[in-house]
C-alpha cells in the first residue's frame, strides 16, 4: 500500500497541475470531428460516418526546433501550417518529445532533470514546453489538422531508462497526457518511434511500457486514474510506429486492445514494394485499417547500403509509394520530404541529404501531388473500396513497374495505378454494367484525359498517353449505365 501511494502521489500531482492547463482548451468547441474505425474495419469516418481519408505529412522534430514568431534562422510555424492546410493535407506526425532531456526552440525543457513522472509545469502562459505544445495543438486544430503524437521517440529512450524498467512511471505520464488534452477531439496517438531491435515491443519491458503509456493516455482522457488494465479505449485513436524495413505494428501488436489501426514504415530507398506489407495487414484478422506511414521521403538520400551515394528520392518515387500503398488497401498515406522529419533551419545540414531549409521545401513537387491523390480518392465511393487486380488481363508485373488496383465492391469503378507508361489488358467485364467509360488521371498534374466507352465485355489494351519511364497514370474505368 505505502509504495502504491508513493507513485500516485506524483500522479495525482501531475493531474492537477494539467487540469490548470486545460481548462481554458476545455471551454473552447472542437473544430474537429472525432474519428473511429468504420464498421467493416478498413477505413477511419467520422462521427458521422463520414470517410476521413488520411494524407499525412512527417514532421517529427517540429515541438522540439518550430517557433511561434518569425525567427532568424525560420519564419513561424504557422506559414507550415497553412501551407499543409492548403495543399489539403489533415494529419501532421510529429513527436512530443525525443527523449527524456528534450527541449524546445526557446530552451524549455519538457521534464524536471530528465525525469518523465515530471513534467516541467510553470506558471502563467508560454512558460514552459508544454505551452508550447498546448498553442501547437490549439493552432493545429484551427487549421483543420490531426495530430498524430508520439508520446515518446522509443529509439531514444534506452532499456535502461526508469520509464522502460517502472510502467507506474510510463502510465504517469501517459495520463499527464491524456488528461492535458482530453477535450480534443484532433489528437491520434501513436506508441513507439522507429525502435532499434532490442527496444522493440518483442522485448517484455518495451511491451510493458506501451501497454503502460496507452493506459495513462486513455484514463487521463477519460477521468480514471486506476492502472489497473481496464481502460476505456473508446474515447482515443491509437496505433504503433515501428521500425523500418518494411515492417508494420501488425507484427507484435495486432491483437492489442488499444492498437485501433496499423502503421508501417516501409523506410526511404529506390526499391520497396510497400504494397507486399499494405496485403499482409489487411489479409490479418481481425481487420484493422493500415497504412505506410513512412517511406521515399522526397529529396532524401537512399537509406539503402547499395543506392548510389549522391541520388536523390524523386517525386516519381513518392507517388509510386502512395498510390501503391493507398491501392493496395491502405486507408490513406503519409507524405515525407527530408527538410522536415528533422525540421531544417536556415543554415543547419543534417544527414541523409537534409540540407535545405524547411521553409524553402514547401512546394516540393511531391507534396503538392499528394493533394491530387486525395482528390482521386474522394471522387469514387470509399468506404466500400476493396483492393483488387482481377481486371488486369495482361501486364502483371512484381517488379517496380507493378501495376496495383483497387475497385469499388459492386464493381461499379476500377482504378488502375500504372507507374510507368507501359500498355496494360483490362478485362472489362470486371466492370458493372453494359458500359464502360474510360479515362486517364494524371498524378503529376492532377488532370483528366478522356479515353471513350467502351462495353463491358471482353478485353481491351490501354495504352498511356506519354511514354516516358517516370510518367506514371491512373486509369479510371466506371460503369457508365
Amino acid at each position: 500500500m505505502r509504495r502504491f501511494l508513493l507513485w500516485m502521489l506524483p500522479l495525482a500531482v501531475c493531474f492537477l497541475l494539467s487540469s490548470c492547463n486545460t481548462v481554458m482548451a476545455g471551454a473552447r468547441t472542437s473544430k474537429l470531428s472525432q474519428l473511429r474505425v468504420s464498421h467493416n474495419g478498413r477505413f477511419l469516418v467520422k462521427e458521422d460516418g463520414s470517410p476521413f481519408f488520411w494524407l499525412g505529412d512527417t514532421s517529427w522534430a517540429i515541438l522540439q526546433k518550430a517557433t511561434r514568431e518569425d525567427a532568424h534562422n525560420q519564419p513561424s510555424v504557422l506559414r507550415y501550417l497553412e501551407d499543409r492546410a492548403a495543399k489539403r493535407f489533415n494529419v501532421i506526425q510529429c513527436r512530443l518529445v525525443r527523449n527524456a532531456e528534450s527541449t524546445n526552440a526557446y530552451g524549455q525543457a519538457a521534464f524536471i532533470r530528465g525525469n518523465f513522472a515530471r513534467p516541467q509545469i510553470a506558471n502563467g502562459a508560454n512558460n514552459d514546453y508544454w505551452d508550447m505544445a498546448d498553442w501547437f495543438v490549439a493552432q493545429a486544430e484551427a487549421h483543420g489538422l490531426y495530430l498524430a503524437l508520439l508520446p515518446i521517440w522509443a529509439n531514444n529512450v534506452p532499456n535502461h531508462d526508469p520509464i522502460v524498467q517502472n510502467p507506474a512511471i510510463a502510465y504517469r505520464y501517459g495520463h499527464f497526457l491524456g488528461n492535458r488534452w482530453r477535450h480534443k477531439s484532433h489528437l491520434i496517438w501513436v506508441m513507439g518511434g522507429d525502435p532499434v531491435r532490442e527496444r522493440d515491443v518483442d522485448n517484455p519491458e518495451r511491451l510493458r511500457m506501451t501497454r503502460a503509456i496507452a493506459e495513462g493516455i486513455a484514463d487521463g482522457t477519460n477521468g480514471d486514474a486506476r492502472f489497473d488494465g481496464q481502460a476505456d479505449y473508446s474515447t482515443t485513436l491509437m496505433t504503433y510506429h515501428p521500425r523500418g524495413g518494411g515492417r508494420s505494428s501488425s507484427r507484435h501488436l495486432h491483437q492489442e486492445k488499444w492498437l485501433d489501426f496499423n502503421m508501417i514504415q516501409t523506410t526511404t530507398s529506390f526499391e520497396f514494394r510497400n504494397y507486399k506489407t499494405i496485403a499482409a495487414d489487411y489479409a490479418k484478422e481481425p481487420p484493422k485499417p493500415t497504412l505506410d506511414a513512412e517511406v521515399a521521403y522526397e529529396n532524401s538520400l537512399s537509406l539503402s547500403r547499395n543506392a548510389p551515394p549522391d541520388k536523390r528520392i524523386q517525386p516519381w518515387h513518392v507517388r509510386k509509394a502512395a498510390y501503391w500503398a493507398v491501392f493496395a488497401g491502405g486507408f490513406g498515406h503519409t507524405y515525407g520530404h527530408r527538410s522536415f522529419i528533422g525540421w531544417v533551419r536556415e543554415g543547419e545540414h543534417l544527414g541523409r541529404g537534409a540540407d535545405i531549409p524547411w521553409f524553402k521545401s514547401l512546394d516540393a513537387p511531391g507534396a503538392g501531388q499528394m493533394t491530387y491523390l486525395r482528390n482521386l480518392m474522394e471522387s469514387q465511393p470509399f468506404l466500400t473500396r476493396i483492393p483488387d487486380r482481377s481486371s488486369i488481363a495482361n501486364g502483371q508485373s512484381e517488379q517496380l513497374d507493378r501495376i496495383q488496383a483497387t475497385r469499388n465492391a459492386d464493381g461499379s469503378y476500377v482504378m488502375l495505378y500504372l507507374p510507368t507508361s507501359n500498355a496494360v489488358t483490362i478485362q472489362m467485364d470486371k466492370i458493372s454494367g453494359e458500359r464502360v467509360k474510360a479515362r486517364w488521371f494524371n498524378p503529376r498534374q492532377g488532370t483528366w484525359q478522356a479515353i471513350g466507352e467502351f462495353a463491358a465485355a471482353g478485353t481491351k489494351r490501354f495504352v498511356p498517353p506519354s511514354h516516358e519511364r517516370d510518367r506514371d497514370w491512373v486509369l479510371v474505368l466506371e460503369r457508365a449505365d
